[in-house]
């Protein structure tokens, strides 16, 4: 669980390093924030879900799935596609940052996957 909310909140951070200027604008403000906390919110999701089904964990991979989650979200006219470009970027750059955390994961599900066939003896 610790690892979820860990990719999740790079994904987040990511969002929000990109957007910062979104919020500036008082006539739609709050109207923007509300989009981009379901957004944001969504994107996190669908990083950590896709992270999650990978057999392997590669660079390579991790590198796709963002384009993927990217190019879904930017057709959303909440941010310019400069902004998503931004974001994909971030997400990419922090690859170290989520292969440590989908490692510990992996660690974590195979302990667990251990003690249960101990017990079954």
């Amino acid at each position: 669980m610790k690892s979820k909310n860990f990719l999740g909140g790079l994904a987040l951070g990511a969002l929000l390093a990109g957007a910062v200027g979104l919020f500036f604008n008082p006539t739609t403000g709050k109207n923007n924030r509300d989009k981009f906390k379901k957004v944001t919110k969504k994107v996190s999701e669908d990083l950590v879900k896709e992270t999650a089904k990978l057999k392997k964990f590669s660079k390579k991979e991790y590198n796709a799935i963002v384009e993927k989650i990217i190019k879904k979200y930017s057709k959303n006219d909440l941010l310019k596609p400069e902004v998503w470009k931004e974001i994909g970027d971030e997400l990419k750059e922090r690859y170290k940052d989520i292969e440590k955390e989908v490692k510990k994961r992996t660690k974590k599900v195979v302990a667990k996957k251990v003690v249960k066939k101990k017990g079954k003896k």
